[in-house]
């Protein structure tokens, strides 16, 4: 089991960066939808492709090694992601500061940066009958037939010998829901499906902090949650003829070794001194956490 690998940027890439202040006395609304879908071929087939010069038998995966051939002429098994985020804040009858800024590239990405990076701090404190709801949801949806390791990595430990990865199936969802009539919430949301090589894991993340103003609690009710479901394949090594040239032909054995479901869910109401959670996702087969 090999886990996540990221896609590689496509030939164009794009940056969307965007700043939001808001100071008010009444009402203040803010509206998020974001949906970002890649494949390292055609995300318009939703069949996965196998790598060029491998095949699916009754009696395994039999995956042909010619260098300079399969390496370049389509040999790549398919890889696709979907990410999405979205935010929905209503503050209404109150004094409102309101301060996000969010920032999206498409490009590759080293190890300590993201491709989806959000921060968010609101202070809401409410007439008698104001009120301040908001809620965030982050999700990474990623699958990819088994993959030869030839050219994935630039570690030359981080494939182990095998001269495959297996495919795998994982979608992991974290967020947040607020309703108060006072207080102070920080979010802050993240995540990473695109770098140079496989050695960068995927990654995404997700935290909240709730706090009063002042020495005063926050009024209200908070809840942040995490859900996964995560499949991993395993390539057993079953025979393989070699040649001169480093040409070789290899069979396999292919099925799913790992099913992981995970959910957790914090909730608080009441007068809420201190709401806090940190939420991480990381994915891949060198990791740094």
């Amino acid at each position: 089991m090999l886990a996540d690998h990221a896609l590689f940027q496509d030939p164009e890439t794009q940056g969307l960066n965007t700043f939001t202040s808001v100071e008010v006395m009444g009402l203040a609304t803010e509206n998020e939808e974001m949906v970002w879908q890649m494949s390292s071929q055609d995300l318009s087939d939703n069949t996965l492709a196998i790598p060029f010069l491998s095949f699916k038998t009754l009696y395994g995966v039999v995956v042909f090694h010619i260098p300079g051939l399969t390496t370049t002429a389509g040999g790549t098994g398919e890889a696709q992601y979907t990410m999405s985020y979205s935010e929905n804040t209503i503050a209404d009858q109150g004094t409102i500061q309101y301060g996000k800024q969010n920032s999206l590239d498409t490009r590759n990405q080293a190890s300590n940066q993201e491709n989806l990076d959000t921060d968010k701090v609101v202070s809401f404190e409410g007439s008698a009958t104001g009120r301040m709801t908001s809620s965030e949801d982050l999700l990474v949806d990623g699958a990819s037939e088994f993959e030869r390791t030839v050219g994935l990595f630039i570690c030359p430990f981080a494939s182990g010998g095998q001269s495959v990865v297996p495919a795998y199936c994982n979608i992991v969802e974290m967020g947040s829901t607020v309703d108060i009539t006072d207080g102070v919430l920080h979010t802050s949301a993240g995540e990473r499906t695109v770098a140079a090589s496989a050695d960068v894991p995927v990654e995404a993340g997700y935290m909240i902090e709730l706090t009063g103003s002042g020495d005063s609690a926050a009024s209200g009710s908070a809840s942040a949650y995490m859900q996964s479901h995560l499949m991993e394949g395993r390539m057993t090594f079953l025979a393989g003829i070699y040649g001169p040239g480093g040409f070789s032909v290899e069979q396999f054995g292919e099925g799913k070794a790992l099913d992981l479901s995970y959910s957790e869910e914090t909730t608080a109401s009441g007068e809420i001194f201190y709401f806090g959670k940190d939420m991480r996702y990381e994915s891949g087969v060198r990791r740094i956490a």
